[in-house]
């Protein structure tokens, strides 16, 4: 019998276990099951592969529940740094990957055969015994749900659907439309009832190409189109990626005849809710990255290029193993994970413009005037020795991150367990226990994301430059300035700005702070060990946390205003590009970015008139291959048109589909605040 929606959260909230020693596996698997036998099915007409159902938000529900329970865990020390945001720690269950390959091979009742062998297997164990057969529980709801589907779509008649359906509770996908069929229940399975998000579907064109090269390509063709399209209208927090191309265990390149199709389709497919990740290596051919800028010119700004071997490598210096390094993940925005790795990319950020604030006030908030960071003298007898004391508070910053998220993940085995996301994990079956619960994964990691690091590094080149070369002005006097929001300040502010030299323009002393500042930030948070016996690994990137951020931190040296939003990722400060794309790309180059597994990203924002033909795309090209050469992370191309967005802005009823990438997602420019079309607009004009 299905049951509503609130009906469910009823059963749900009279099931749930908390505290201390219960056994959280058993009870979510009880409350998957239940959900899974008794949640509402739809068959929307538009859909062909597509399973709607109404999961009431479940395991949302009990994480809450369960968090609230345990009460807040961040003692008072940390609580005003967090307050000022020049750090935030937190729990992950939203950056996850399946072990795809085996899901799509076994399907959802092949999964449920290898967790059965796998439990004989533990026979002489009780606790790993007692896993699997938890695991088997859900596996066993899910194959009784694909029935219910199955039988709800014959009766909508739906054959095609109903027919796959019935078939996959008891065959492995024997054809593309049953592999993406089940690529999408398993979408299900986990996002919407584990509760683990799930924040890739895989590398495309080699998990399917095997089913692909065995269909009708006419057939083939729209089949993968239906699918994007089926996929857009979950509509996913900050979209749903997907990865092309990479490199086999030998260095072969794996890009191949689908891999094309695939580019083609998302293209065709104009979505707002994917986004596709390429991942470069030295031999992939130039006729698809050509295409990829084609596109990209074309409007459809959600594509990025990763530097293949520069991943690899900074998996491997985390002491990732070579086959599991080649065979990495991507899941969100940027962050990679090697082959059984459970990703916990978004746990930490830090505030890198904040330490810099911190060392030129005594370690004390400009804004509050409360003491959060470490105390000092605010004496400074060189640009060295203000430098090594920003070092110092940045370090601690990142520590203070770094604890409070020891603190949530330490308690993870009263929050949340994740058994159907195990079932898809080698490591969890050999082991018997679950991701969470047990930290079963082959490579356990905790990330630290440090933001703003253009802005920071710009006011530290002003104040070198400013107070101990020109001697314009003592430290005391700048720092009051900042205090004071450049009040009285216009002129010495439009200079700073201006003319001064900055991250982003192809300047080897600004740009060699930079370096120093990710060589300190590698230093203190890579490979150190975390409460999962795993690691702490290094991230660039910024997405939205930029603006909340900004409006916590007091005016920055560079000319910022209090309150304005930091620097986006490892790109330049707003409107500091002057010296164009290659200067900006040379600059994020000189960082070492196998020292930032968690990703960097460098966005390049180019007016449509600088791109126009095929000599355009071959500009394109050749800034591609020689950021990767220079040693570049990932980097994503925004082709703007000024006078599209300015009317866009003004009749948004002319450009229902126009997209931009904001931070690490796609979005409608229609559905954007006015001050990020202003910026939008403001970056296409350079």
């Amino acid at each position: 019998m299905s049951l509503s929606r609130e009906e469910l959260l009823n059963w749900v909230e009279n099931h749930i276990v908390l505290g201390e020693g219960l056994d959280i596996l058993k009870n979510d698997c009880e409350i998957i099951e239940f959900a899974l036998d008794h949640c509402e099915i739809d068959i929307p007409e538009q859909n062909r592969f597509f399973i709607n159902v109404n999961y009431a938000d479940i395991p949302c529900f009990v994480t809450k529940k369960r968090r609230k329970h345990l009460g807040d865990l961040v003692p008072p020390s940390l609580h005003e740094g967090m307050a000022a945001l020049a750090y935030t720690g937190s729990y992950d269950y939203s950056h996850t990957t399946a072990e795809w390959g085996s899901v799509i091979k076994l399907g959802i009742y092949g999964l449920r055969n290898r967790v059965s062998e796998y439990a004989m297997s533990h026979s002489s164990n009780v606790n790993a015994m007692g896993f699997c057969e938890q695991i088997l529980r859900v596996y066993n709801a899910a194959l009784r749900f694909m029935k219910r589907a199955a039988d709800t779509a014959a009766l909508c008649g739906r054959t095609e659907m109903a027919s796959s359906l019935l078939r996959l509770t008891n065959h492995a996908p024997s054809n593309l439309f049953e592999a993406l069929q089940t690529s999408i229940i398993y979408y299900h399975l986990q996002q919407f009832f584990d509760g683990t998000y799930l924040r890739t579907l895989g590398r495309l064109d080699n998990l399917y190409y095997p089913y692909y090269a065995r269909e009708n390509k006419n057939e083939a063709d729209k089949l993968l189109l239906d699918y994007i399209k089926e996929i857009d209208r979950l509509k996913a927090p900050a979209n749903i990626p997907f990865a092309l191309g990479g490199t086999g265990e030998g260095g072969e390149c794996l890009i191949n005849e689908l891999s094309y199709v695939w580019l083609d389709t998302y293209e065709k497919a104009r979505t707002t809710n994917t986004k596709l990740h390429i991942l470069c290596s030295e031999n992939t051919p130039e006729d698809i990255i050509r295409k990829a800028f084609r596109y990209i010119r074309e409007g459809n700004n959600s594509i990025v290029f990763m530097s293949d071997g520069r991943v690899i490598e900074s998996l491997e210096k985390q002491g990732v193993a070579h086959k599991d390094a080649v065979d990495y993940h991507v899941v969100g925005c940027y962050e990679c994970g090697g082959a059984g790795e459970l990703t916990c990319s978004c746990n930490a950020r830090v505030n890198i413009p904040k330490a810099l604030e911190l060392a030129l006030n005594g370690g004390r908030d400009m804004l509050t005037e409360k003491q959060i960071g470490l105390d000092n003298d605010r004496h400074f007898e060189s640009f060295d020795a203000l430098y090594r004391e920003f070092e110092r508070q940045l370090t601690y910053l990142c520590k203070c991150a770094m604890t409070v998220t020891d603190l949530y993940e330490s308690r993870y085995a009263e929050i949340h367990s994740a058994p159907i996301l195990s079932g898809t994990y080698t490591s969890a079956l050999q082991k018997g226990g679950d991701l969470y619960l047990d930290y079963s994964a082959k490579y356990n990691s905790s990330s630290l994301n440090a933001i703003g690091l253009a802005t920071a590094t710009d006011s530290l080149a002003a104040i070198r430059k400013a107070v101990f070369e020109d001697k314009t002005l003592t430290l005391g006097e700048f720092t009051e300035i900042l205090k004071f929001d450049w009040k009285g300040q216009e002129p010495f502010r439009l200079l700073v700005k201006n003319k001064y030299p900055q991250y982003g323009q192809g300047d080897i002393r600004t740009d060699e702070i930079a370096k120093r500042t990710v060589d300190v930030l590698s230093d203190t948070v890579s490979r150190k060990p975390n409460v999962k016996g795993g690691s702490w690994r290094l991230g660039l990137f910024s997405i939205d946390w930029r603006w909340g951020f900004g409006l916590k931190t007091a005016a920055s040296a560079n000319g910022r205003h209090l309150g304005e939003t930091l620097s986006q990722n490892t790109s330049a400060s707003f409107g500091a590009d002057k010296e164009g794309a290659t200067a900006h790309l040379i600059s994020a180059a000189r960082i070492d970015m196998s020292k930032t597994p968690n990703g960097a990203i460098v966005d390049i924002d180019l007016h449509s008139s600088a791109v126009r033909g095929e000599n355009g795309i071959t500009a394109l090209v050749s800034s591609l291959k020689t950021y990767f050469e220079l040693g570049g992370f990932a980097v994503h191309y925004n082709v703007l048109d000024t006078d599209i967005l300015i009317d866009a802005r003004k009749n948004p009823e002319k450009y229902p589909s126009l997209q931009v990438r904001l931070c690490g997602w796609n979005v409608l420019f229609s559905t954007l605040s006015e001050k990020e079309k202003d910026e939008f607009i403001a970056r296409s004009m350079k």
